[in-house]
């Protein structure tokens, strides 16, 4: 398929600089369709210690055709094709020429049987292996997706829909010698229908997906982690009176994983029922009960919905919890609002039962200040633990405040909480972050800045904390120049997945071999500029230093990038000229760091063929 797509693009690209732009839109009996995009050519080389060097001429570019048939609610689509794209010939994100083809259709849009298809293929692709807090680190490979959505909406009827996804992707490091790839699939079904008042729904989902880690940042050999799930749900929901509303809903959660050689295999229920009334304006109250009967499935569920395929440890295995909560809330005035809440915990985990009973109060005020805007809530919440002395008393407190004075625009925000509860009983976190803006215009120059800070931890456990800052300033004058500098720092604890380090704030419940320690600083600058109408210039640095340690073995990481492009439009065609650098290394991986460079000089053609 790629050779296609460059076969394709060389075969019109020189047909392209020279045509004359056609109608803007072709229509041969009841097909509807446009065709825009660029063709480039030019020199260009690539050179690095980890790719092989070439030079000469290249053509590359990318296109976009869509239209519809018969009508753009019977089928419409979206075909992108693109061949040799890269940093340094346009600015297509990625430091090697990556080619590839995007695909989307509408089917019976409008109608009782609405569909869609999507497909994408891309070839040496840019991605990303996320650092927290940090920029990425780069990889490369080639990965597909494909997707398909079908629903049946019928007068009368229950609705359904179905979807099915499926991908998969191979990538490497740059700068690491190991390969890493993944892939998923996933199936669903979802039905709704009311009667009588009551809204039902009824939902299947299951899939599965697997992932080779590379030795990027761990200390042992390259790992595998697979996952396995199904499950089904059912909900009901029916009006109250006093503009009440009451809901109930049940759902079966089946999963089969392994992380790294940890495996976690079980299935838990979930039941909750909540009812709510409104019988003021002023007042607001509710009620929520729920159950489960496998309080480590709901530990591993939120830690898949935050992107980790990842285990509790199987001391908890064998556990519930029941959970009873009441709420209220009252406005004295409409930026004056007092709420009360009560709950009551029980739970099961590490062998004992615990339980737990809290009370809360909070307020939140919005109003004028200074010239400014302010919005502000407190909140307190005291949690007593059965048959134990422990009681802790736990707050939170949110500001913003916004105001001009004169010409200057300023802004902060200051987030801090203590003993606030988790999903386990015997466990609290804390947290604080808070953040500024600056801004002012001076005639045709302008100056902004801002800063922001964050840390968070399990409170009174040592080695859970991680923390951030990071602080950024622009300056700019008219179209002429457009400025800015950046620099972050950041530290904590994470797991490795497939896409990076996931941040971690559960660490009493991981075993201790799958936790990766981080911590590093970046700095980067950039340059945009329009000297000229029809001239534009950018560039810009970055570079990273990270220190990972993973089951005792430590690694030092650098990460160095630059960009720069440059275009001058004349009639349809732009002069281009680019350069893109990589420069990127893990001391755990007894390798040099890996240095790529490519630069390209050539023409563009925007074209318009019909």
């Amino acid at each position: 398929m790629r050779r296609i797509i460059r076969d394709a693009f060389c075969g019109i690209a020189g047909l392209l600089f020279w045509v004359l732009p056609a109608a803007g839109q072709i229509q041969v009996g009841e097909l509807s369709s446009n065709l825009s995009g660029v063709v480039s050519a030019g020199y260009s080389a690539d050179y690095g210690n980890e790719i092989q060097s070439s030079h000469g001429v290249s053509v590359g570019g990318n296109a976009t055709a869509s239209g519809y048939y018969y009508s753009p609610n019977f089928v419409s689509f979206n075909l992108s094709p693109y061949y040799g794209q890269s940093r340094a010939n346009s600015n297509f994100q990625s430091i090697s020429d990556s080619s590839g083809v995007n695909f989307s259709s509408s089917i019976f849009n409008g109608s009782h049987f609405p569909g869609s298809i999507s497909y994408a293929k891309a070839y040496n692709s840019e991605g990303q292996f996320a650092v927290p807090g940090l920029p990425n680190f780069t990889t490369h490979g080639n990965s597909d997706t494909f997707g398909i959505n079908w629903s049946e909406f019928l007068p009368d009827w229950p609705s359904l829909t179905a979807n099915f996804q499926m991908g998969n992707n191979q990538y490497s490091v740059y700068g690491e010698n190991s390969n890493g790839r993944s892939n998923f699939h996933s199936f669903g079904l979802s039905s709704s229908y009311s009667i009588a008042g009551f809204n039902l729904a009824a939902s299947y989902q299951t899939g599965a997906s697997n992932a080779l880690v590379p030795q990027v940042f761990q200390g042992s050999q390259t790992g595998t982690i697979t996952t396995d799930n199904s499950g089904y749900g059912l909900n009901v929901s029916h009006k109250l009176p006093l503009q009440g509303q009451f809901s109930a809903s049940f759902y079966r959660s089946n999963i089969d994983t392994d992380y790294l050689g940890y495996s976690y295999k079980g299935s838990f229920d979930t039941v909750v029922a909540s009812a709510g009334v409104q019988p003021t304006d002023k007042l607001h109250m509710a009620m929520t009960g729920s159950y489960t009967d496998n309080l480590a499935g709901i530990i591993f569920q939120s830690l898949l919905q935050s992107g980790s395929n990842l285990l509790p440890a199987n001391d908890l295995q064998s556990s519930h919890a029941w959970d009873l909560n009441g709420t209220a809330s009252y406005s004295l005035a409409p930026n004056l609002q007092l709420q009360a809440q009560v709950d009551r915990r029980d739970q099961t985990y590490l062998g004992e039962n615990f339980g737990a009973t809290s009370f809360g109060a909070g307020v939140t005020y919005a109003h004028g200040l200074l010239g400014g805007s302010l919005n502000t809530g407190l909140s307190l919440i005291d949690s007593m633990v059965d048959n134990s002395s422990q009681n802790a008393l736990g707050f939170s407190i949110n500001t913003n405040y916004t105001r001009r004075i004169g010409q200057w625009f300023v802004g902060g925000s200051f987030n801090y909480a203590q003993n606030v509860s988790t999903l386990l009983i015997t466990y609290t976190t804390s947290y604080y972050n808070y953040s500024g803006n600056v801004r002012r215009r001076f005639g045709s120059f302008n100056w902004s800045g801002a800063a922001n800070f964050s840390r968070s931890g399990l409170t009174n456990l040592p080695g859970t904390n991680s923390s951030s800052q990071g602080y950024t300033t622009g300056f700019g004058w008219k179209q002429y120049i457009n400025l800015n500098a950046n620099y972050a720092k950041s530290n904590g604890i994470g797991l490795i997945t497939g896409g990076g380090i996931l941040p971690l704030n559960l660490s009493p419940i991981i075993p201790s071999d799958l936790i990766t320690l981080y911590g590093g600083t970046s700095y980067g600058v950039g340059l945009g500029s329009t000297p000229l109408r029809k001239l534009t210039v950018s560039a810009s640095y970055s570079k990273s230093s990270t220190n990972t340690v993973n089951a005792g073995i430590g690694s030092s990481n650098e990460f160095e990038g630059m960009n720069a492009l440059l275009q001058y439009q004349f009639r349809k065609m732009y002069l281009t000229g680019g350069y893109a650098h990589l420069s990127q290394g893990f001391s755990a991986s007894g390798l040099p760091p890996a240095k790529i460079s490519s630069f390209f000089l050539g023409v563009t053609r925007w074209f318009n063929f019909f």
